[in-house]
């Protein structure tokens, strides 16, 4: 194994030496894990620099920094990183579209021919670690994905991201798992089509909700919360039952976590029939310090006294993805919850969150950008906040918030917000949109001043 990777090496020096081209056809392009070191010993501990039988071949003079991905700067090589490899398999989604969708996607995900799909995807994953052991490489196995993705998570050490890119096969990525910060709940003022708590006031509508399923992924729910109450819940129609949740919650990614986990365990009551947190592996799913998860879900489906959400007659799937003892959520976690909504069937999707200035690799279109395409198909509806983190520029010291001329983009829009297959939305605040009062009647204004005026 090493002398074919040896070989391989070669030709492709030889090759970019006489033609700078097939660059990232011949190197996988997570293999420019190089974090910004600038000496010796850093490139040959980032993969950069390869010995060849006493020769050293420097690749990063032919970096395409445009097309290549790169391991952020930040980031040193004793830093541990969640990789998602995708194995390049069919996934069980796949196999689904081909069917003539008699049955639902969960109750396909149940037969032969979708284990059948699992088993090669594990398989694979099998081939790849025994590679990657050969390697030397140190890894924690950490998720496994087969709905809408075929591939697997591993945490590794950033300085080994290189080899491990490396050691996949044809169509095999090795993507780096980006890692999300909660939003803040902050309440704002709005007599504009709004009841007194700020959310939009959805009383003229004839549409409450009623057999609606949305899942809400983000920190988590207080679940004894009287908006998330039975006795406050009239819907006569579930769109998911006790029953359904039973015979489908073995295969879901809760249940293979979990051992022992049982439909008690996730079915809350049924304003809210599966609750689980993937972050931390349990079916408690109330966050110890971030409340941002309640007041999502409140003003989704939320009723009491108080409080009416846009669609109160709806039931939610809670899913934490954010961590009570790391506060971010990784992007195994999301896709784990991601693949069990598809399994559960819900109708919506809503994800309050994102990174600043959306990412889009190459390398990441057909993993991640792929998912939500699938999502998409299966017939639901992902809802993502758009981000709402200035521009792209903002923070920057050398230019002082502006972006290079080199690179004009100065979107705000955040990942996954980005992707194709989402609805991104953006928030407003009222308070910042000036208007009075006349008796009930609402006049909005532009306030504006001119240097001409005296």
């Amino acid at each position: 194994m090493k002398n074919t990777i040896r070989k391989k090496t070669l030709r492709a020096a030889v090759s970019l030496l006489l033609a700078v081209v097939l660059l990232v056809g011949t190197i996988p392009t997570a293999a420019l894990a190089g974090v910004g070191g600038v000496t010796l010993a850093d490139k040959e501990s980032n993969g950069l620099i390869t010995k060849l039988d006493g020769l050293k071949v420097d690749y990063s003079d032919y970096l395409n920094s445009d097309v290549a991905f790169q391991l952020p700067e930040g980031v040193t090589a004793d830093d541990e990183v969640s990789v998602i490899i995708s194995v390049g398999l069919p996934t069980v989604m796949d196999a689904y579209e081909a069917t003539d969708k008699a049955m639902s996607f969960g109750e396909f995900s149940l037969t032969d021919q979708a284990k059948a799909v699992a088993k090669a995807i594990a398989d694979r994953k099998a081939e790849i670690l025994s590679v990657l052991d050969e390697q030397s490489v140190e890894y924690t196995v950490g998720e496994d994905f087969s709905s809408l993705v075929s591939g697997f998570e591993i945490v590794i050490k950033a300085g080994d991201y290189a080899v491990t890119a490396m050691s996949l096969g044809k169509g095999e990525k090795a993507v780096l798992g980006e890692e999300y910060y909660p939003s803040e709940t902050k309440l704002v003022e709005n007599e504009v089509d709004v009841y007194e708590t700020g959310i939009f006031d959805s009383s003229d509508s004839q549409y409450d909700g009623t057999g609606m399923v949305v899942a809400v992924l983000d920190t988590g729910l207080d679940s004894n919360h009287s908006a998330f109450s039975v006795n406050n819940f009239t819907s006569q129609q579930l769109g998911l039952t006790y029953k359904q949740v039973a015979s489908l919650l073995k295969d879901t990614k809760a249940y293979e976590w979990a051992e022992g986990l049982t439909v008690d365990d996730v079915y809350i009551n049924d304003k809210v029939p599966f609750g689980y947190d993937y972050a931390d592996n349990d079916s408690d799913v109330y966050s110890t310090h971030n409340n941002h998860g309640t007041h999502v879900s409140g003003v989704i489906v939320g009723k009491d006294d108080t409080i009416t959400g846009v669609a109160p007659n709806a039931q939610l799937v809670s899913m934490k993805i954010f961590s009570d003892v790391q506060d971010t959520a990784r992007s195994a976690w999301i896709l784990a919850a991601l693949e069990d909504c598809v399994v559960l069937g819900v109708d919506v999707i809503n994800m309050s969150l994102g990174t600043a200035c959306g990412f889009g690799h190459e390398s990441e279109e057909e993993l991640l950008d792929g998912v939500y395409d699938r999502i998409r198909k299966a017939g639901v509806a992902v809802v993502v906040a758009a981000s709402n983190s200035y521009n792209s520029s903002y923070g920057s010291t050398a230019n002082g918030n502006l972006p290079l001329t080199s690179n004009p983009d100065s979107g705000t829009v955040g990942s996954p917000g980005t992707y194709d297959g989402v609805l991104s939305v953006g928030s407003v605040n009222g308070v910042e949109t000036p208007y009075i009062k006349y008796d009930k009647t609402i006049i909005y204004f532009d306030e504006s001043n001119t240097n001409a005026g005296k």
